[in-house]
């Protein structure tokens, strides 16, 4: 397990600089516009839901041998249709230690479609979720591995629950104001069952370990265009807190997809959330921190799949295809390509940058300390961008240069 730094580990800082670091950060732990910080209405979800979620997380406890019963989820499911005051934070305190948040958002598109997109092995998740994770890998288990299901092959062809479990290996990208970003794996659970005759797809995941130590990551331009530097190096960027060795000591959360309306194209999006994060054992999450991550994800999750741009399934699994099919060699020359088009978009360009120019000249140089799923994960961005019009016309086609077949 990683050492996690202590207040001995401060020794060059002076004792008044160590508190003020620490009331610093208390507030800046996890990034949030001033006008976030007026008070928001916190709503407990009733604790008539506390059984139903207990359930979904037990069964990605690899401790524990739970067979899932729809039955106890359905208070869970009623409270995910039902309407909420939208400026409010809902949490679920049933977690000790951790903390909690919830959000619901609705997507307008079929839900087959959804499940083509979302739960397709074939289509790498960092192509549905850019803003917020930089990796997904699935790993199965070692002494039952399944591979990452095709949950579509199930829709209208079962009334029987169907239960895939598995582990992923999860990097997300960098935080909006402490530059950290972080790599941990979780056990993962993935549902699929009927509740009142409609489609429900629910995932749940269990942190296994200590994350890896924060490193320090920048966010370039604004978050909608999803360009992130990832530098390898630990702490944090806010200034004086370059030193900062935090950590993500544990998450659990659910993802529910509910087919609410059988009569139209709506997909009812609701994640409950629980982390602690932070550094010398204290957790430095507040609600309003994880709402802020889980509207981010949600904002790109709409932005994508309702796109009209988005490619047809068919040429996007193709074209991921032929992107994990390149050579290493190839793909550090890709990368040498990309760091350019980064220096035009932030040190040449119209879009400026809140970030200091020379961390990005030096970090040209990762193109040849990237692994290969980091330099996929790149032209997975890139790719979605262009699909999407978010890049100029002809700005990445070298990058993106693929076989026409």
């Amino acid at each position: 397990m990683p050492k996690i730094t202590r207040f001995r580990s401060l020794k060059n800082h002076s004792v008044i600089d160590v508190i003020c670091t620490f009331l610093i950060i208390s507030l800046l732990w996890v990034a949030v516009p001033l006008h976030a910080f007026e008070k928001r209405s916190e709503i407990k979800i009733p604790e008539s839901l506390n059984s139903g979620l207990q359930h979904l997380l037990s069964l990605a406890d690899p401790a524990r041998t739970v067979d899932f019963k729809p039955e106890a989820v359905s208070a869970v499911l009623e409270f995910v249709e039902s309407s909420k005051e939208r400026d409010a934070v809902y949490y679920c305190n049933i977690l000790h230690g951790l903390t909690s948040a919830y959000y619901d958002f609705d997507l307008h598109l079929d839900f087959e479609k959804m499940v083509d997109y979302v739960f397709n092995p074939d289509i790498p998740g960092v192509v549905i979720t850019p803003s917020s994770a930089r990796i997904y890998r699935w790993t199965g288990i070692s002494d039952n591995h399944q591979p990452y299901p095709r949950m579509g092959h199930y829709l209208g062809k079962t009334d029987s629950p169907v239960v895939f479990r598995g582990r992923q290996l999860i990097e997300i990208t960098p935080d909006l104001t402490s530059g950290a970003y972080y790599q941990y794996q979780v056990h993962f659970t993935l549902l699929y069952f009927k509740f009142r005759q409609r489609d429900v797809i629910v995932s749940v995941n269990r942190q296994t370990d200590l994350s890896t130590v924060g490193k320090k990551g920048y966010v370039m331009g604004s978050d909608v265009d999803w360009d992130y530097l990832y530098t390898g190096k630990t702490g944090l960027t806010l200034p004086a807190l370059g030193w900062v060795r935090s950590y993500m000591y544990d998450s659990q959360g659910i993802n529910i997809y509910d087919a609410i309306d059988p009569t139209g194209p709506v997909v009812r999006c609701a994640m409950f959330k629980w982390l602690r994060a932070g550094w010398s054992g204290i957790n430095m999450v507040q609600k309003k921190h994880i709402l802020r991550g889980l509207k981010r994800f949600a904002a790109t999750y709409k932005e994508i799949l309702e796109s009209p741009r988005v490619p047809p399934v068919a040429r996007l699994t193709a074209d991921c295809k032929q992107i994990r099919a390149m050579p290493q060699t190839v793909l550090q020359t890709k990368m040498g390509v990309y760091f350019d088009i980064l220096n035009r978009r932030y040190l040449q360009g119209p879009n400026g940058t809140r970030r200091s120019p020379a961390k990005l000249i030096e970090t040209k140089s990762l193109q040849y300390r990237m692994t290969k799923e980091e330099m996929e994960s790149v032209l997975f961005i890139e790719y979605m961008k262009r699909a999407l019009g978010k890049t100029e016309p002809g700005e990445v086609e070298e990058l993106l240069k693929l076989s026409r077949k």
